[in-house]
């Protein structure tokens, strides 16, 4: 089993490896582009204060209350050596999911008494959490840049396709959710023996559980959003920097999740290959060059920051209560 795990993540690697040189000698791809990061001292100002702000602070909130809204214990610090920790392993281990099982080992290990699966869960539902944020952003981005997107035809298919990802996050929250005085009929649709189903059940009933703390999901979709409408901005900052002027910033906002959609796909580690292809063809339906250089600066310079979380991980200890970490949480109403 593991030389098999060890044979894909080669695979990985070197599909990813063959993406960029294609990308580097097609001229699509400049790695020069990352002196800018040592050199202009306001980027990587505004670099380091993104991972900072949005990242570490605003993503470690929004696990953390999702923790304690079912009725896990953790403390501030636990919490934030864990959120960096995971970083680092989701920078290291491809597949971005290794940090996902090391910050749940830690929290089973300090929560022996709660579920196992539903810690795991917690940390799925961060993600897709974060990812509907990314959605919100982009289609409320799209109606405030109306008129520019309307002078760019290629991107109404994008634009369908995120209103439909979108309205299905919708969905999804809302039937979750709705307190229902009888039997609930989502559970029933999602019980027929239909391929993809047993996973959205399994994320069905994970949400089910906050339906009695409706406040702490709607605080982690505002801090979803916050994040994104950072990550965004500091992604239009980097694009300027590469081509030297601003560009219209409403196909922009509209292509952005589009790109970073396709990263979370775990083809490739950390995206890399897939999604400085993606950016560059997005790049190109907005007239614009130079995308796979925009997000291989975005991208290379947020897994640099990640492995800082190392430090975070050799300073874990094996119990919360030699962290000083509180018993007090905050319980969901019956």
């Amino acid at each position: 089993m593991r030389l098999k795990s060890t044979f894909l993540t080669l695979l990985k690697l070197l599909f990813a490896a063959l993406l960029l040189l294609w990308l580097m000698r097609s001229g699509q791809l400049d790695f020069s582009q990352l002196n800018k990061l040592l050199v202009e001292g306001d980027l990587a100002l505004a670099t380091v204060g993104y991972f900072l702000i949005g990242p570490v602070l605003l993503t470690t909130m929004r696990w953390k209350l999702l923790l304690e809204a079912a009725d896990y214990v953790i403390g501030w610090k636990r919490a934030f050596q864990l959120q960096l920790t995971g970083f680092f392993f989701n920078t290291v281990m491809p597949g971005a999911v290794g940090g996902d099982l090391v910050k749940t080992a830690y929290v089973i290990r300090d929560n022996p008494d709660k579920s196992k699966a539903l810690a795991m869960m917690t940390v799925v539902l961060d993600r897709i959490i974060g990812l509907s944020g990314l959605f919100f952003v982009g289609w409320l981005l799209v109606m405030i840049n109306y008129r520019q997107i309307v002078a760019a035809p290629k991107l109404w298919p994008l634009i369908t396709l995120m209103s439909l990802i979108s309205l299905g996050f919708v969905v999804f929250f809302t039937t979750a959710l709705y307190h229902y005085k009888k039997s609930d009929p989502i559970l029933k649709l999602l019980a027929y023996p239909i391929p993809g189903f047993s996973l959205i059940l399994k994320l069905y009933n994970a949400l089910r559980t906050y339906r009695y703390a409706r406040g702490a999901i709607l605080k982690c979709l505002v801090y979803s959003f916050l994040v994104q409408i950072a990550s965004l901005l500091l992604f239009y900052f980097m694009t300027i920097k590469v081509l030297g002027y601003a560009p219209a910033f409403g196909p922009i906002a509209t292509i952005f999740p589009m790109g970073i959609l396709t990263t979370a796909i775990p083809i490739t580690p950390g995206g890399l290959g897939v999604g400085h292809v993606a950016f560059d063809r997005l790049f190109n339906m907005i007239n614009l060059s130079h995308g796979a250089t925009v997000f291989n600066l975005y991208v290379l310079s947020q897994l640099f920051l990640n492995l800082s979380g190392i430090i975070s991980y050799l300073s874990l200890k094996k119990t919360p209560q030699s962290l000083g970490l509180s018993s007090n949480a905050a319980h969901p109403s019956a």
